[in-house]
């Protein structure tokens, strides 16, 4: 997992997520209240009001899953994935910051509606027993307008702030001091590991348990790419190397270490821990 920016510039925005449209979501959410969670069944959401951040969130995580940095190129097309579980939080369900882009086996093989805290849960709006119209009901609308051109990601983490995640969202938590990497050479095998900590052991517990970032599958992935990179360590480790070779070599190291390449996160952790030339 690597640190992931949110791009709050008005044109990379979705049309559907700013402006007017930000009201008309709000009062669709309020419809939806009212015809299902005040009458105590859960809200029936559908996936055409979140699906149109789906290509600028793919672009901010390289084309990856947001949680296992595997590509979904060649092997899924990935979901747009609330955060916060939209079953438990309905009214995030429409907040264009409460959504990332991962793979349907993190999402929804994993994570579900699972959500661990340590803190409290948020509190809901409070809703009117009764539907308002007229400007009581554009009032009450203003409380769901999440506007992501006109707040910070520092603000957006205050806000969150209380209920101690246990998860790990790379928009607004940095994961690199978190994770550590244990490598099993006899299985060919990486293991996502804490970087000690209470923070880290609960990221990578709830990790772990609730995203499967130790799944069988990724353990042999990143293998495969550790395996790459342990080859270019060897070749500049020699003690006699051609000098346009060493460049070459530390051009590779440093291309596996962009945000688009699978496993960037390890391997930035594996090319720091050997001395080799970071990301460009």
């Amino acid at each position: 997992m690597i640190k992931l920016q949110r791009n709050r510039a008005a044109k990379a925005i979705p049309a559907s997520f700013k402006d007017g449209n930000l009201e008309k979501k709000a009062k669709s959410l309020i419809d939806l209240y009212y015809e299902t969670q005040a009458a105590g069944a859960s809200i029936n959401f559908k996936s055409s009001a979140w699906k149109p951040a789906k290509g600028a969130l793919k672009k901010e995580s390289g084309g990856k899953c947001a949680y296992c940095e595997a590509s979904t190129a060649t092997v899924a097309h990935g979901d747009v994935e609330h955060f916060r579980p939209k079953s438990i939080y309905w009214w995030w369900a429409f907040c264009y910051d409460n959504y990332l882009f991962a793979c349907q086996l993190c999402n929804q093989t994993h994570k579900g509606d699972n959500f661990p805290i340590s803190g409290s849960l948020a509190v809901a709006p409070g809703m009117p027993l009764i539907k308002p119209d007229g400007a009581a009901l554009d009032a009450l609308a203003a409380q769901f307008v999440h506007d992501a051109q006109a707040v910070t990601d520092a603000q957006m983490a205050a806000l969150w702030a209380p209920e101690g995640a246990h998860l790990v969202n790379p928009y607004f938590e940095d994961p690199a001091p978190l994770f550590d990497y244990e490598v099993d050479p006899a299985n060919e095998e990486i293991w996502l590991r804490s970087a000690g900590g209470a923070r880290a052991d609960d990221a990578v517990s709830s990790g772990d348990q609730f995203l499967g970032l130790n799944r069988e599958t990724l353990r042999r992935d990143r293998f495969a790419v550790y395996a790459e990179l342990l080859v270019f360590k060897e070749v500049l480790d020699e003690p006699v190397l051609r000098e346009s070779t060493r460049r070459m070599v530390g051009r590779h190291v440093a291309e596996m270490q962009k945000q688009r390449r699978p496993f960037a996160g390890m391997i930035r952790w594996f090319a720091a821990s050997w001395a080799l030339p970071g990301p460009p």
